[in-house]
């Protein structure tokens, strides 16, 4: 095992500084979370029950399924397509997973099921009490793994990621999975993304996500340590990867990880081998108010959704890249842990916490890692 720390240095590096825009204020609600961007800046966002498409500045409430009246929504790919589950909180008979799509909202032939996460061929992967991890394609739902497993993330070659029997990272392609491991010394992980490279992001850690290390995963590398923001960090996790590689997660002290004080959580973008406190990249005069607490999504242009707190209040963001200006280095070395002997792969941040839609999507019963 070689172990390289990124410590301060000379040079400094160019990143982005970003604006935001405050997408929760657009709901007219007190609690929001963006859960995914497409590379047209179009956002899926959630709220207390209720859910968004985003695009263009404006708002479109997105409609369950008939006889239902509550819903999440987990993934959005570049046709505008968005997947989710809806429910009927009066009469709960399972979880209905539906594709939402030039306005209108479609049920999925798969019963008791929660997409998480869809591709620009329209494919979707998530987990069902009776298929277990499933692979949608052409209106056929096929199972890619026993009971236990969920599939988080899809990529636009076919390959999934997930969590394997409820404890370990796991990549699924042509046919067969891969158990990814975990970082030296843990029992558990769990992958959330993963990019047209087949780079993927998760966490790692001793028991679940509120111990874990973020990771980066690629076939060449193996699993990457990416550490934490602060050395005080009881945690970190990766949430979602670009395909140039920029990886976007949350970093802190506070297993809530919906707080909406912003106490003990900060968003972090990972970048050219640096861990960046997203806080501090925000353009002068534009942070709204926000503190920004987690990232969930980062697409090829470099925009940002996550959750952060305003006065009190859990809001989705929406991160622009406005210029690239040089910033020194972290001071505090970011520890990339490489071991080429271990080949390889969460609860992804589609689960939410102290929401209704978290109670929507904790209905079927799956390990999450942060429910």
């Amino acid at each position: 095992m070689t172990a390289i720390s990124f410590t301060a240095s000379k040079s400094a590096l160019a990143v982005s500084l970003y604006s935001v825009t405050d997408l929760g204020r657009l709901t007219g609600e007190t609690f929001s979370f963006a859960t995914d961007i497409n590379d047209l800046g179009e956002v899926a966002i959630n709220s207390s029950g209720r859910s968004f498409f985003y695009s263009n500045g404006s708002l479109k409430k997105i409609s369950p399924l008939p006889g239902d009246n509550q819903l999440a929504v987990t993934s959005i790919n570049n046709l505008g397509q968005v997947v989710g589950n809806s429910v009927g909180s009066n009469n709960f008979t399972g979880n209905n997973p539906f594709l939402y799509s030039n306005g209108i909202t479609q049920p999925l032939p798969i019963r008791d099921a929660i997409p998480y996460a869809i591709n620009d061929r329209t494919q979707i992967v998530g987990g069902a009490t009776g298929l277990g991890p499933f692979l949608y394609s052409d209106g056929i739902a096929t199972s890619i793994g026993t009971p236990g497993t969920v599939a988080y993330g899809l990529n636009n070659l076919g390959q999934v990621v997930g969590i394997l029997n409820s404890n370990t990272a796991f990549l699924y392609q042509n046919g067969q999975t891969t158990n990814l491991g975990t970082l030296p010394g843990d029992g558990y992980s769990v992958a959330n993304d993963i990019n047209d490279s087949g780079q993927v992001v998760g966490g790692s850690g001793l028991t679940g996500v509120d111990d874990s290390h973020a990771f980066l995963y690629s076939s060449n590398t193996g699993l990457q340590d990416l550490g934490k923001l602060r050395p005080t960090d009881l945690f970190s996790f990766g949430g979602g990867i670009n395909n140039l590689g920029q990886a976007v997660g949350f970093s802190g002290t506070n297993p809530n990880f919906f707080a909406p004080d912003g106490n003990g959580l900060r968003a972090f973008l990972y970048s050219d081998n640096t861990l960046y406190d997203l806080n501090d990249l925000i353009a002068p005069g534009s942070d709204a108010g926000f503190t920004l607490t987690a990232a969930s999504a980062i697409n090829n242009k470099g925009q940002i959704v996550g959750r952060g707190a305003v006065n009190g209040e859990l809001r989705a963001f929406l991160l622009t890249p406005t210029s690239s200006v040089s910033v020194p280095e972290p001071t505090s070395g970011v520890p990339i842990l490489s071991f080429g002997a271990v080949v390889t792969l969460f609860a992804a941040l589609k689960g939410k916490r102290n929401s209704s839609s978290a109670v929507i999507q904790q209905k079927l019963q799956v390990n999450k890692g942060i429910t």
